[in-house]
C-alpha cells in the first residue's frame, strides 16, 4: 500500500497558536468598515498567488486541502498564509460543540464566508414559530455578500485530546472503499481514477486536467497512506489558470466529503 509521506500528517499538534503577524498586517488591522475589510483580505489572495504556482506552495495547497477538505481554495490559501502549519479549524461554536473552547487571548484566522441574515419563522398566520422553550425560532439565509469570519486552530484551543482522522493503511478497507467506483486495484491507479471521473462530473477548462488530477488523487493518497502519483507537466501555469486549477480542486475533495473516500 505504500507508506504516508513523512511530515505531511499533524494529527495532534502541540504548538501554542500564536500567530507571528506584524501589527499592520491586513489579518491585523482595523478597518471602518466590513467591505473595507473583505477588500483588503481579498487582496492577500491576490498578493500571494505567485507562491501557488511554485511547486512547493502548490504542494502546501494539495497537503492542506487534504487536511481540512471542506475548506475553499481561498481560504485555504488564507489560512496558510496566517498559519503556515494549520491543521483543523473551527469557529468558537463549531469547537464548543467538539467539547474544545478555544483559549483565552487567541488571535483568530480570518477566513471570507458568506454572510448571512436571521429572519423569524413565522406560521401560515403571521403568528411567530416558537422553540420547546417558547424562544422564536429563525431561519438563517445566505444575503449573496462576502463577509469575513474568524476560526481557530485546533493548536489555540483546549479540551480533550481531539485528532484528525489518520490515514487508513489498510489495504482491505481501501479495497472495499474503492471498488464501487472504480476497477483499478492498484492503489495509485484508483486514485488518479477517481479523481478524474470527480473532476470530468465538475467539467468546464480541461487545461490543467492532468495537474488538478494528480491533486486530487494525492488528497486521496494522503488520508489513505498509499503512494500518491507522480506529479505531471502543467499545461498553463500562468497566475489565472492556477488560480483556477486550485478552485477546481478544492470543489472536487469537497464533493467527496461523506463518501468512504474521504474519510
Amino acid at each position: 500500500m505504500g507508506e504516508p509521506n513523512p511530515g505531511r500528517w499533524k494529527p495532534d499538534p502541540r504548538s501554542d497558536g500564536d500567530l507571528d503577524l506584524a501589527a499592520d498586517s491586513p489579518f491585523r488591522r482595523r478597518y471602518d468598515s466590513v467591505q473595507e475589510k473583505v477588500t483588503a483580505i481579498v487582496g492577500v489572495l491576490d498578493d500571494i498567488l505567485d507562491t501557488l504556482c511554485t511547486d512547493d506552495g502548490w504542494d502546501d495547497f494539495v497537503d492542506a486541502a487534504a487536511r481540512m477538505p471542506r475548506m475553499s481554495a481561498n481560504n485555504l490559501r488564507l489560512l496558510q498564509e496566517q498559519m503556515p502549519d494549520v491543521t483543523d479549524v473551527a469557529d468558537f461554536k463549531q469547537w464548543k460543540e467538539r467539547g474544545r473552547t478555544p483559549r483565552k487571548g487567541a488571535q483568530g484566522l480570518l477566513i471570507l464566508k458568506q454572510a448571512k441574515v436571521k429572519l423569524p419563522l413565522t406560521d401560515p398566520t403571521g403568528e411567530p414559530i416558537l422553540d420547546a422553550k417558547g424562544q422564536q425560532l429563525y431561519d438563517e439565509r445566505a444575503t449573496g455578500e462576502t463577509t469575513v469570519g474568524t476560526v481557530f486552530d485546533i493548536s489555540q484551543t483546549d479540551g480533550p485530546t481531539h485528532s484528525s482522522r489518520p490515514p487508513l493503511p489498510d489495504a482491505r478497507a481501501f479495497a472495499a472503499a474503492f471498488r464501487s467506483v472504480t476497477d483499478e486495484e492498484d492503489p495509485e491507479d484508483a486514485v488518479t481514477d477517481v479523481a478524474r471521473m470527480r473532476l470530468d462530473v465538475l467539467g468546464g477548462d480541461d487545461t490543467n486536467i492532468e495537474a488538478e488530477t494528480h491533486a486530487v488523487a494525492a488528497v486521496l493518497a494522503r488520508r489513505w497512506g498509499v503512494t500518491e502519483p507522480v506529479a505531471p507537466y502543467w499545461a498553463d501555469r500562468s497566475p489565472a489558470a492556477v488560480r483556477a486549477s486550485s478552485i477546481r480542486v478544492s470543489r472536487a475533495v469537497s464533493r467527496l466529503l461523506g463518501t468512504p473516500l474521504l474519510p
